[in-house]
Formats: structure tokens, C-alpha cells, sequence
């Protein structure tokens, strides 16, 4: 009997079970490819989409989980069962949602679920942090002025612990952007401790204790960064000491040093400019960093000048030496990320609807030029899990 006779004499569910296992087969992923969680928000936005970065080149995203404009994402650890997203149905309180995080496959078809969504008690939820155990998460609204903590069991199922409101009579002297208290992010401390709350309409940092049994956040102290800078998101060193601050309003990035014993941060040196000298930083809006995978260097992204900035980090005081200026051919580039290889560099361009990659020169931390590309409506976080 021949392969066709052969063939022709199969059930039809074997042929389809052996068509099946063809296509994954030619389907099945290339070794050291990354998966890549896309946060979306505004513009249509649906869901969290997934990606596949292998060899520099990026995948045409799909839709992983439905959910309402989940503009940034977070997860503790690889190994953790669940990542979280903050959400905002259209004109309702903003919550913090956790999703399912399956291993990755070798092949596609990896199953997300939605998990839990609690409620944050206001609206324009911006940012989501998560303690390194993944049992406390915190949600920035910035419109809404406050913080949210919640409790997140073991398989992610999240619990509203505490909402902290700031007084609406606060202002910083920029009359267009510093109004009233902008809460931008809320990040956990190095040591686990305290939640860093970054005002960009005060221009503070408002450090809480958090109990790390229920989550609960009581005011510790303040950071008050330079009037009108508007501090906006932190890149914490793994060492437990340094903490970089980029500031939104005066394109800066500010070295800080953490004390774990007092709960307290100090300024160290003089802020770096993000962008080239003769642009105009009145009218950009500075906006993430991120290290490079051997730390020795930090990146950070400016929009309206849309530019892209490389320093070296000292490595013994921390601080930073501008090496390159990159010009974005995107547009609003909302989030940056460096790929687990730290081979290539990616930006959620949220304007231009586009995730970037550029690729890193790994002996002196510089970008080159973008190689690669994907169309998606609104892209505003990337998060490697």
C-alpha cells in the first residue's frame, strides 16, 4: 500500500489529528524566542495582546485576554502564577485586574484567563505595582488623585486593602499640568517595606509603610524633587540603593539614594537631561526608563521631542554619563523595555499605533537604528513574561 492508499484508507479524525500535529509542528517556536505582554489603553484599545520576539523580529500581535484599556502591566516573578493590569472601563472607577500566566509554550495557543478585578475607589488609573511576593499591588490614578493597595492571594485574586486621597487644595507652580496632586506610579521599595507614590503635581515622591500581611499603606515620609519638574516613574537598581527618577516636566532623570533603615530617599548630584541641549523642555514630556540587562547602562524615552536617551552608569556611585541621543521615528513612545537577551530595545509608540525594536549594541549599551516593526492600536506598556 502506498502513502496515498495509505492515506485514503485513514479515519477522518486521524487525518485531522495528523494534520494538527503538522502544523504545530512548522508552527512550533524558534529556541530563545521571548514572549512579549502588550498593554493597551484608549484608541480602540481590547485587551492585552501577546507577541513573539525571536532574532530581533516581533510577531504580529494577538489578543491573549479581553479587558478594559489595561494601560500598564506587572507582574513579581517569571514563576508567579498571574500577572496584573490596571483597567478603567470607559468613564467608571479604575480597577486592578490579574490574568493568568501560563508558562510559555514552544508552539502557539497559550491560554490566558481573567482572574479577579477590585475596584480602586476612583478614576485614571495610570500605573500597577506588585511587591516581589505578589501579595500587595497598587494602583496610581492620576486624575482621581489617590492610591489604592490591594491584597492579592496566591493564585492572584485580588482584595481592595486601602485608598489614600490627597488633599485637592496642593499645586506645584506649572499652572497647566500642576493643578492639583498627579499621581503617576506607586512602586514597592527595594526592600519590600514602603510603596514609593510619585506626585507629578506637587512634585514629590509620598512614601508609605506597607504591611505586608494585608497590604494596608499609613504615610511615612516625603521626597520633594525641584519645583515644576513633575517626577513621573521610577527604574529601581537591583543593589537596593540606587533609584532613578525620571521627571516628566523638565526632562530629567534624578539619581536618589534609598535607606532601608529609615524609609527614606536623598538626592544625589544634579539631574541629567534627557533630550539634546537646543530642544525646548517646556514643550516635551520625558517619560520611562530601563536598564539594560548587564546594568551598566539606563535608558530613557522623551515624547513631543521624540527621543531616546543612553547613559552609562557609574558603577560605584551610580551615576549617569549621557552617550547617545536617538531619535524616535515613532510617535508618544509610552513605554520602553529591553528584551530578556538584552540584545534589542522595544517602544509602545501609542500614537503612531507601533511597537518598535532597535537593536543594542551590548559592548557599549547604544541603539541602532529600528529594524523591525508591528502595527497596534494604542500600545502603552510592554512587559516580558
Amino acid at each position: 500500500m502506498n502513502r496515498r492508499e495509505l492515506l485514503a484508507a485513514l479515519p477522518a479524525g486521524a487525518l485531522m489529528l495528523q494534520a494538527e500535529s503538522a502544523v504545530s509542528q512548522s508552527a512550533k517556536r524558534a529556541p530563545g524566542t521571548a514572549r512579549l505582554l502588550i498593554g493597551t489603553g484608549g484608541r480602540g484599545s481590547k485587551g492585552v495582546y501577546a507577541a513573539y520576539l525571536s532574532n530581533g523580529h516581533l510577531s504580529d500581535p494577538t489578543l491573549a485576554v479581553e479587558a478594559a484599556n489595561p494601560s500598564f502591566l506587572a507582574i513579581p516573578s517569571q514563576a508567579y502564577p498571574a500577572f496584573f493590569a490596571v483597567t478603567q472601563p470607559e468613564n467608571l472607577t479604575s480597577h486592578a485586574s490579574s490574568f493568568t500566566h501560563p508558562p510559555m509554550s514552544d508552539r502557539p495557543g497559550e491560554q490566558f484567563q481573567h482572574i479577579s478585578d477590585a475596584a480602586s475607589e476612583r478614576v485614571g488609573g495610570c500605573h500597577v505595582g506588585v511587591t516581589s511576593d505578589g501579595h500587595a499591588v497598587f494602583v496610581a490614578n492620576y486624575g482621581g488623585a489617590s492610591v489604592a493597595s490591594f491584597h492579592a492571594d496566591d493564585a492572584g485574586t485580588l482584595t481592595l486593602a486601602s485608598h489614600i486621597d490627597f488633599p485637592p487644595d496642593g499645586h506645584g507652580p506649572n499652572p497647566d499640568r500642576q493643578k492639583q496632586s498627579y499621581i503617576h506610579s506607586a512602586l514597592s521599595s527595594p526592600d519590600g517595606n514602603y510603596v514609593l507614590v510619585n506626585d507629578l503635581g506637587l512634585d514629590r515622591i509620598h512614601i508609605f509603610r506597607l504591611d505586608r500581611a494585608t497590604a494596608k499603606l499609613t504615610p511615612h515620609g516625603e521626597w520633594h524633587a525641584a519645583p515644576g519638574s513633575g517626577p513621573r516613574h521610577l527604574a529601581i537598581h537591583p543593589n537596593g540603593h540606587w533609584i532613578y527618577c525620571i521627571h516628566e516636566l523638565n526632562s530629567t532623570v534624578a539619581l536618589l539614594q534609598w535607606d532601608s533603615s529609615k524609609g527614606t530617599l536623598t538626592t544625589l548630584g544634579t539631574p541629567v537631561p534627557t533630550l539634546p541641549n537646543d530642544l525646548d523642555v517646556s514643550k516635551s514630556r520625558a517619560c520611562e526608563l530601563a536598564f539594560s540587562r548587564d546594568l551598566k547602562y539606563l535608558y530613557a524615552s522623551t515624547r513631543v521631542n521624540e527621543y531616546f536617551t543612553t547613559y552609562s552608569i557609574d558603577a560605584h556611585t551610580g551615576a549617569l554619563t549621557l552617550i547617545q541621543h536617538l531619535p524616535n521615528p515613532g510617535k508618544e513612545s509610552r513605554h520602553i523595555a529591553v528584551s530578556p537577551d538584552g540584545k534589542y530595545f522595544l517602544s509602545a509608540n501609542q500614537f503612531s499605533d507601533d511597537v518598535s525594536v532597535f537593536p543594542i549594541d551590548t559592548t557599549t549599551g547604544k541603539l541602532s537604528e529600528r529594524t523591525a516593526m508591528v502595527k497596534l492600536g494604542g500600545p502603552s506598556c510592554l512587559l516580558f513574561a
